[in-house]
C-alpha cells in the first residue's frame, strides 16, 4: 500500500531544493559573474518583447537592441526562438512561485493554501502588467511541465485530498482546475481590471470545483489577504522598473 504521507514528505522536500535554487546558479569567476549579468538581461528584454509580440524571425534584432548585446552574443545564450521562449516562460512562472510560495506555505489548511495563492497569484499579475502581458501570451508554458509550479501545486493538491478537503480522484484534473481558470485570469487582465470581487470570486469557484462546500469555499477565498512583498532582485519587479524606464513606447514592433 503506498504511503501518502511518504509521497508528501518526498514532494516537499523536492520543493524545498528547487525554492532554494535559483534557475541559474551563482558563480563566484568575474567571467561566469558577466555571463550571469548577460543572461538575465537577456530574459527580462525577451520578458519584454515577447509580451508584445510573437517570437519570429526578426525579434531576435528587436531583443539583442534592447539588452544591448550582439547577435553572436544571444546565440551563446540561446541557439533558438522556441529556446529562448521556453527559457523564458520557465523563469517567469518560477519567480511568481517563488515570491507567492513563501507566503502560502505558512497555512496549515491546504484549501486554504490554494485559495491563498490563487489570489496572491493574480494580486501580482494585477499589479505587475507586462509580467502579467507575457504570462497571458505563453499560457501553459509558464506554470505547465518542469515549472515550480508543477510541483508545488500538486503537492497542496495532494495534501488537500489526503485531509479530505478535495474530492478529486485525477491529480492532472485537479491541476488544470486550479491553473486553467488562473491562467483565463492572466487574459481576462488584458482587457480589464480584474478588481478584488473577481479575484476572490474565482479563487471561489476554483474550491467548488475542487469540492469544497459552498460556504467554505466563499469564506476561505475572502479572508484578507496577508502582506506580499517582492524583493528587488525579483525578474518580476526588475523587469517592471526597467519597463518604465523605457517608457511606454518601449518596446514596439
Amino acid at each position: 500500500m503506498i504511503d501518502i504521507f511518504v509521497i508528501l514528505t518526498k514532494m516537499s522536500e523536492t520543493i524545498s531544493a528547487r525554492m532554494a535554487t535559483p534557475s541559474h546558479s551563482p558563480e563566484p569567476a568575474a567571467s561566469d559573474a558577466r555571463r550571469r549579468r548577460t543572461r538575465d538581461r537577456l530574459v527580462e528584454s525577451a520578458l519584454l518583447v515577447l509580451g508584445r509580440r510573437s517570437a519570429d524571425a526578426s525579434i531576435i534584432d528587436e531583443l539583442t537592441a534592447l539588452a544591448g548585446v550582439s547577435r553572436g552574443t544571444f546565440y551563446n545564450y540561446f541557439r533558438t526562438n522556441d529556446e529562448l521562449l521556453a527559457a523564458v516562460a520557465e523563469e517567469a512562472g518560477n519567480a511568481l512561485m517563488r515570491s507567492v510560495h513563501p507566503v502560502t506555505r505558512e497555512v496549515a489548511d491546504p484549501a486554504a493554501r490554494v485559495a491563498l495563492g490563487v489570489r496572491l497569484v493574480l494580486t501580482v499579475a494585477g499589479a505587475h502588467p507586462e509580467f502579467a502581458r507575457f504570462v497571458a501570451r505563453v499560457g501553459p508554458a509558464a506554470l505547465g511541465a518542469g515549472s515550480l509550479a508543477a510541483e508545488i501545486v500538486p503537492f497542496d493538491l495532494a495534501e488537500g485530498v489526503a485531509a479530505g478537503r478535495f474530492r478529486i480522484d485525477d491529480p492532472t484534473l485537479a491541476f488544470d482546475l486550479v491553473v486553467g481558470p488562473v491562467l483565463a485570469a492572466f487574459d481576462t487582465l488584458q482587457h480589464r481590471p480584474l478588481g478584488r470581487a473577481y479575484v476572490d470570486a474565482l479563487a471561489g469557484a476554483v474550491l467548488r470545483a475542487l469540492g469544497v462546500p459552498g460556504a467554505t469555499a466563499t469564506r476561505l477565498a475572502t479572508r484578507p489577504l496577508p502582506p506580499l512583498q517582492l524583493p528587488e532582485t525579483s525578474l518580476i519587479v526588475r523587469t517592471e522598473a526597467r519597463a518604465r524606464r523605457l517608457g511606454p513606447s518601449e518596446p514596439h514592433p
